[in-house]
């Protein structure tokens, strides 16, 4: 197989007789080493610049691509199924060092957590895709559910609300959301009581349920 890219050299030096078609066998031609050796700086520099890895010779499967998104300024990872189709996983490392995974909408998703990360609140705060899978604990002000057009949070998505305060606090359905009290028809805004804990899971584009301890 000629040797066109760092990806088809072979481990093993002998199987190595040619770089790009430019014979390198024993015994080769001197006149063309110069042109091998440019050759091989070529493809490692593209190979660098691609950040293509790949297991040598590994044809169409177990291929990993990683490389950078001019647009989000993600990492791009690529892999290459058993079957050679191509599947795209988008990754990224936010300044406070949290690693996410792209969602199917391209936006950034957390990956899991081993707990309930807590975020401590003093003031009314709306609910961010970066605070799924967390627990946001507020002393006052509330929380507020925006629509799925400001913030395009994915089906099922759930966010933990604490209530860190001796006095009742609300979380608010901004206009066009409809937000559900579990196991009831009520639906509007919930009041979670002092000390109350509250968990909201999304079910539909602006539709979200509310359930817990302290939540009426």
């Amino acid at each position: 197989m000629t040797k066109s890219a760092v990806t088809d050299w072979d481990p093993t030096s002998a199987n190595n007789t040619d770089i790009a078609g430019i014979n390198i066998a024993e015994g080769c031609p001197a006149a063309g080493i110069n042109d091998a050796i440019r050759t091989i700086m070529g493809q490692v520099a593209t190979w660098i610049t691609g950040a293509l890895f790949r297991t040598p010779n590994s044809g169409t499967t177990g291929g990993v691509r990683v490389a950078g998104n001019a647009t989000s300024g993600n990492s791009i990872l690529q892999f290459v199924d058993s079957t050679g189709a191509t599947q795209w996983a988008y990754i990224s490392v936010t300044s406070a060092g949290v690693l996410s995974f792209a969602d199917a909408a391209g936006g950034p998703r957390p990956i899991g957590n081993r707990g309930m990360p807590l975020s401590a609140k003093t003031a009314s705060y709306t609910i961010a895709i970066a605070d799924v899978g967390t627990l946001i604990a507020n002393t006052t002000g509330g929380w507020t559910i925006p629509l799925n057009a400001t913030v395009p949070f994915s089906l099922g998505d759930s966010i933990a609300v604490y209530n860190s305060s001796g006095s009742s606090q609300t979380v608010t359905a901004t206009g066009g959301v409809t937000l559900r009290l579990t196991g009831t028809a009520t639906t509007g805004n919930r009041t979670v009581a002092q000390r109350g804990l509250c968990t909201l899971i999304k079910v539909a584009t602006d539709e979200w349920i509310a359930s817990g301890m302290g939540v009426s």
